[in-house]
């Protein structure tokens, strides 16, 4: 019984058969009734089964009450019915209905377990996927030793992976009259779905009184050619307007565009730490401390200054100052230099 292996394994993927002893009885006596039943089925009385049952297995002691039990576990699955349940003595019928009933009960119980472990799995995945091995290193030496050790250098692969390293090592510890200088000189890989979700840590340390500089590459206006990425550009027009509301407060935060080669796409904190990206394609960086290289630090953060002083603030660029850039008519970002209410943006 059982031999054809597609037959099985459709059975075992269903929930039919997983190996445990009780579900083989169930499996056994469902198959002395099959095949004691005529076609078109004729009722069988317990005796008969009972009967059956001892017959094909002598040496096995089987009470009636073990076997009425097993009958129950049937119907209780659906898979053999009860002829005439207000009867005094039951009569049980199986055939490819009631098979075909059972088989559709288990299968619908083993879904919903299958969707419960899936779920459990992704929320699993997720969990996983977010831990930053670095905090988790310090935190397990720190537990082990009681002392706090930094780590003072580490490679980071993957947009997710560099600012899950940001966020625990510079945007959560970043306290008021701490500077976040920050470029985006490769604008590709940073504008997708999600990059609006990032950047908001950056205004999370922005109203914690943290001083941002966001500085970014003009080829964020060509961008706009490609359907994907305008639509992006599009879902963060909405932090524009998050940008303006803080400045109102008070809060320091500040866009610029620049138009000047590419120097050192970076993101540090003061000049205590940094992000240095290395390649675009995939996404590689190098997140170091002062204590590692203090110099490339320095170097990098008195380049980007320099840069800063040269840039044009969103709040200040003209029409002709973002069409000279490579700004595309009635863009997106058109709609924010061109607006004279920049409240009006997100409304377009």
């Amino acid at each position: 019984m059982l031999k054809n292996n597609e037959f099985t394994k459709a059975l075992s993927l269903c929930g039919f058969l997983s190996g445990e002893k009780q579900e083989s009885r169930l499996l056994n006596a469902l198959r002395v009734i099959l095949t004691l039943q005529m076609d078109p089925p004729i009722p069988l009385t317990f005796s008969q089964i009972y009967e059956e049952i001892e017959k094909e297995d002598p040496s096995t002691r089987l009470t009636k009450a073990w076997i009425h039990k097993v009958l129950k576990a049937l119907i209780d699955a659906q898979l053999i019915r009860v002829d005439n349940p207000a009867a005094h003595r039951k009569r049980y019928i199986a055939d490819v209905n009631t098979v075909m009933a059972g088989l559709e009960q288990i299968k619908s119980q083993r879904v919903k377990q299958l969707e419960t472990q899936s779920q459990e799995t992704h929320e699993t995945l997720e969990e996983v996927s977010t831990l930053d091995c670095g905090k988790l290193a310090q935190d397990f030496v720190k537990d082990i030793t009681g002392r706090q050790q930094e780590i003072s250098s580490r490679v980071v692969r993957g947009v997710d992976a560099l600012h899950r390293v940001l966020r625990y090592n510079m945007l959560d510890l970043a306290k008021k009259g701490d500077v976040i200088r920050a470029t985006l000189l490769w604008a590709g890989p940073w504008i997708d779905s999600t990059a609006g979700e990032r950047i908001l840590r950056f205004f999370e340390a922005a109203e914690r009184g943290v001083e941002i500089r966001y500085l970014i590459t003009a080829e964020i206006f060509r961008l706009e050619n490609e359907q994907e990425k305008r639509t992006n550009l599009q879902a963060m027009v909405g932090l524009f307007q998050k940008l303006i509301e803080m400045r109102a407060r008070g809060k320091k935060f500040d866009a610029r565009f620049y138009l000047g080669p590419k120097t050192y796409n970076q993101i540090s904190l003061n000049r205590e730490s940094m992000a240095l990206i290395i390649t675009e394609n995939p996404v590689t960086a190098t997140w170091i401390t002062k204590r590692f290289n203090p110099d490339l630090i320095d170097n990098a953060v008195r380049s980007f200054d320099r840069d800063w002083k040269k840039a044009k603030s969103v709040f200040d660029l003209t029409p002709e100052e973002m069409a000279a850039m490579g700004g595309v008519p009635g863009g997106v970002m058109s709609q924010l230099v061109n607006s004279k209410s920049k409240e009006e943006i997100g409304n377009s």
